[in-house]
């Protein structure tokens, strides 16, 4: 019998259990951890089986409660329906993070929160989550309400916003999760130390240092893309292909 594979992720609740557990000792493991969770197959677990179908459910979730408020009129007119779209909103959202982070709607209800503070509640967590403001591209969950104040917007137009938006939440939700994941890892390390361990490393490659400086002050993200641009030989911006000896 081969060994057991390691339990997959069914949310971030369990990636959260993993990080108050596991802590990298050195740079050794730091890096060990990072090539482990960004590898491929653990992306693509993380894409198709927590974000997609969390996405799936909220924009079902929404055109339900859609439906049920504008008595399946897609062309109906939604200016004026603040209060239902706000409830529409709130109950996908419940249904995103039922499936992504179940740990967000245990801890809603712990602190008691009615329905208007859910609606606040459950956007910025949302907006957080995904990136929103931060990573361009991906603008707040909120945006629906905006898009439901237009004079001509109807309630089709609500249902294809939200299922255009899913793609960019999906990629804005994984960006941050290995984000968080990274710098629990690698937080303690100061980059200068990266930076040394990751010297060596240039030269097996076949690169020496040409940027000095930026290479002494670059920060974590540069040092880890430079270490990726190594792995598949594209080189980097800090670096230079060493010129080969001549023989004499």
């Amino acid at each position: 019998m081969g060994k057991d594979k390691p339990k997959k992720p069914k949310s971030i609740d369990d990636l959260f259990k993993d990080m108050q557990d596991t802590h990298s000792k050195d740079l050794d493991a730091a890096f060990k951890a990072h090539d482990a969770f960004t590898k491929d197959e653990n992306m693509n677990h993380w894409y198709n089986n927590v974000f997609s179908p969390a996405q799936q459910g909220m924009y079902d979730a929404i055109k339900t409660e859609l439906d049920k408020a504008f008595q399946n009129d897609d062309d109906s007119k939604t200016e004026k329906k603040k209060d239902e779209i706000k409830k529409a909103v709130t109950a996908g959202l419940k249904k995103y993070f039922e499936k992504a982070h179940p740990g967000i709607l245990g801890k809603m209800k712990d602190l008691g929160l009615d329905e208007k503070d859910q609606y606040d509640f459950l956007t910025g967590m949302y907006d957080e989550q995904v990136g929103a403001g931060k990573i361009k591209g991906v603008d707040s969950i909120k945006a629906i309400e905006e898009l439901a104040k237009g004079k001509k917007t109807t309630v089709g137009h609500l249902k294809k916003h939200v299922d255009e938006s899913r793609g960019k939440y999906i990629n804005g939700a994984l960006t941050v999760l290995n984000s968080r994941y990274v710098q629990h890892h690698f937080n303690k390390f100061h980059p200068t130390e990266i930076a040394a361990y990751l010297k060596p490393n240039l030269d097996k490659a076949g690169f020496e240092v040409e940027d000095k400086l930026g290479y002494a002050t670059a920060d974590l993200s540069d040092l880890l893309q430079l270490r990726k641009s190594l792995v598949s030989g594209e080189g980097h911006p800090y670096l230079k292909k060493k010129e080969a000896k001549e023989k004499k």
